[in-house]
């Protein structure tokens, strides 16, 4: 639902902010007041070409923001979900044009673009009218139209036909895989083998190039470390080493013991650093008994490091990760090779599933046939109490053909909503050929013919805010009368705003709003205000009598109201 709209600067509007109420609003004003500006604001921030002209004299920019309650749209909600856009129940749009022609758009204060803008309020908003945001217009739209006319039985046919042509896509997205190039599977083919027999060959272990770099270390330096180590032993037991020296200084220290007890401790400090030097020496000697320089272990090692370095370079970063692309490698070939026997059983399948597709869509076909007639005869009866009883409204079915020659992997008759195209066609004149929408119907009759729809819809109508401008043009009377009577039933279940000049419709409406031009200083500007008492009944006198308003249409106006005689001095007041 439309809560409130803000517009600054568009037209001769200043500042203007207007609030709407649930069911049937009416906007209503002299001719020139600017009742068509709300409508051309709406326009404008929903998604309409931005023309700078429109922007208030004097002024370097406009701005339109409207705000949404979403509590009962929950459509709204899915496209805000998907786009990203944080969304409650309450979507605040907002457009900003400047004179060298840039517009910003921001939906609930994040920038947005138009394409955002227009697929969200393309599910809140229908404007209806001299406008181009008309869904009526689109012939993309009519299938959903016709299909939300229907019952709970057509509903039934379509999730079975849903269900058969989900399936049948599965299968042909499978077969179109396996039927690549023959060329093509086969150079994959020859690439997999190549790779996985010389991951095989290199007959891998995980954690291999880390033992090898290692060992090789030592290799290269085994000279080195045996020079070294030899060094060590002598320096820790040849002669007149470290080793005799501490055996020598234990000796003289154990002579004077008896002259000091704390000498023990430095006696047993010596002879711990002696076991310490005779470890070390041990295992020197022990590590040289195992060392050797071996130049072909050397080469081998090297070798077999080059070969990882170059698997890991083409494959993967390490030799576990080779060893999992290895598995890849052969759950790939396994697909490949099977391809064949595979492809069989899948076109097999693709067989039954079209026949499946086929007799659900043919079923879903027929059921929209009758649900077709049945809505050609509800609109024609609206029609003709909307004052074009010579219009002719038909629905237009086309249906590809679904023979079980066909085949799954051509260009399939089948579409995610049936094998029908819809077209909604209308005759507004007795001799005229039956066409589209867009070609016939002028701006009112448009209106009228879209008004007759969201009738026969009801309930199942799934828009939230309806908009009528210039619904009313060139009728009258009772014809106005039911015109109103219509809007009222539409506005059951959805929004409706509508601006008229007929006060037959204008009293229908739940909540009226009178649009007044004033003139502020040497400028004009806009107002919007709510009507309600004695000063509906007075706007309502005004419609009907023009500026001079008198006994006789007020005493019209409490008629169309059904309501209490006014005081005389509303009168006056009209006046």
């Amino acid at each position: 639902m439309l809560t409130e709209i803000f517009v600054r600067n568009l037209a001769i509007v200043d500042e203007l902010t207007v609030s709407f109420q649930p069911g049937f609003n009416v906007l209503t004003g002299e001719t020139g007041a600017g009742k068509s500006i709300v409508i051309q604001a709406l326009s404008f921030l929903l998604g309409e070409r931005g023309d700078v002209d429109l922007i208030r004299a004097g002024q370097e920019t406009m701005l339109v923001e409207a705000a949404f309650d979403l509590s009962r749209c929950a459509q709204a909600r899915d496209v805000a979900a998907a786009l990203e856009i944080g969304a409650d129940d309450t979507l605040i749009f907002s457009r900003e044009l400047s004179r060298t022609g840039r517009s910003r758009i921001r939906i609930n204060g994040r920038p947005a673009t138009l394409s955002m803008l227009r697929q969200l309020s393309g599910c809140l908003v229908d404007i209806h009218g001299q406008h181009e945001h008309q869904s009526l217009l689109q012939a993309s739209s009519h299938l959903r139209l016709l299909d939300s006319f229907g019952r709970e039985d057509l509903h039934k046919r379509k999730e079975e036909y849903r269900k058969a042509y989900r399936q049948l896509r599965e299968v042909e997205r499978a077969i179109a895989e396996i039927n690549q190039n023959e060329r093509e599977r086969n150079q994959r083919l020859d690439l997999l083998r190549f790779q996985a027999d010389e991951i095989d060959k290199a007959q891998l272990r995980e954690g291999e190039e880390d033992e090898l770099a290692q060992e090789r270390q030592l290799l290269a330096n085994a000279e080195k470390i045996a020079d070294k180590l030899n060094g060590l032993a002598q320096g820790l037991s040849g002669d007149g080493a470290a080793g005799d020296r501490l055996a020598e200084s234990a000796q003289s220290l154990a002579a004077i013991l008896d002259i000091d007890p704390a000498f023990s401790q430095w006696l047993e400090q010596l002879s711990q650093a002696q076991n310490i030097i005779q470890d070390v020496s041990f295992e020197a000697g022990r590590y040289l008994g195992r060392l050797e320089f071996d130049p072909e272990r050397l080469s081998e090692v090297e070798e077999r490091l080059h070969l990882i370095q170059r698997l890991t370079r083409k494959y993967a970063d390490n030799t576990r990760a080779i060893i999992a692309y290895r598995s890849i490698i052969q759950s790939e070939l396994d697909q490949l090779e099977n391809g064949v026997e595979r492809l069989e059983e899948l076109q097999q399948e693709g067989e039954r599933l079209h026949r499946a597709a086929a007799d659900a869509g043919t079923a879903l076909s027929q059921a929209r046939s009758t649900l077709a007639a049945e809505l050609e005869r509800t609109v024609q009866d609206y029609l003709g109490a909307l004052a074009l009883e010579k219009a002719e409204f038909r629905v237009a079915i086309e249906t590809r053909s679904v023979n079980d020659e066909a085949s799954v992997d051509g260009a399939s008759p089948f579409g995610p909503d049936g094998i029908d195209e819809v077209q909604f066609l209308i005759s507004t004149n007795p001799g005229q050929p039956l066409k589209p929408l867009a070609k016939t119907a002028s701006g009112g009759e448009l209106s009228r013919i879209m008004l007759a729809l969201k009738a026969s819809l009801q309930s199942s109508h799934d828009i939230p805010v309806l908009i009528f401008d210039e619904i009313d043009t060139g009728i009258g009377g009772r014809t106005a009368e039911a015109v109103g009577q219509k809007l009222r039933s539409v506005a059951q279940y959805a929004q409706v705003l509508s601006v008229t000049h007929l006060p037959q419709i204008a009293s229908l409406a739940d909540w009226h709003l009178v649009v007044e031009k004033v003139d502020v200083g040497d400028k004009s500007a806009v107002t919007v205000a709510p009507l309600e008492g004695d000063g509906r009944a007075c706007e309502l006198a005004r419609m009907l009598s023009g500026s001079q308003v008198t006994e006789a249409s007020i005493q019209h106006a409490r008629e169309l109201l059904n309501d209490e005689p006014l005081p005389h001095t509303a009168v006056a007041t009209a006046g």
